[in-house]
């Protein structure tokens, strides 16, 4: 082997060995990630005047940072879906409808999300809840 050519394989064995150390002290630091309760929520809510059924369609994502809470979420998925069912099915047109409404009903459900895990697991695991798809039927 080349001089030249050794150099070159050496430098590239120590990035891949510093990437694989900044990988690793990433995922030890908490880097965040998110993870997306699958399939999209659809739920009825409220009553409508009309008679009319009224829909609420969520994508609800969450934001975590280990391998542990990304485990839990898998694990305790449909626990946490049928709570969020219900919560949303719980909700008026005000609630669904205004940005301060929507702002307090993702706080519930990031509540009712933290308050699950706890129980069943003694952490919370989630640090946020974000809604990356919300459509109302009315």
């Amino acid at each position: 082997m080349k001089p030249l050519a050794f150099v070159a394989c050496l430098a590239t064995l120590t990035l891949c060995a510093q990437s694989a150390q900044a990988a690793e002290s990433a995922a030890a630091e908490g880097t965040a990630r998110y993870f997306l309760l699958e399939p999209t929520f659809v739920a009825n809510f409220g009553h409508a005047a009309n008679g009319r059924l009224q829909y609420l369609k969520a994508d609800v994502t969450l934001r975590i940072s280990t391998d542990e809470a990304e485990a839990a979420l898998k694990h305790h998925s449909p626990y946490l879906r049928n709570s969020l069912v219900l919560l949303f099915s719980r909700q008026d047109d005000y609630a669904v409808v205004s940005p301060e409404g929507r702002e307090q009903l993702r706080r519930d459900a990031l509540e009712a999300v933290r308050a699950i895990l706890v129980q069943e697991e003694g952490k919370p695991y989630v640090e946020d809840l974000v809604f990356s798809n919300f459509v109302v039927q009315r």
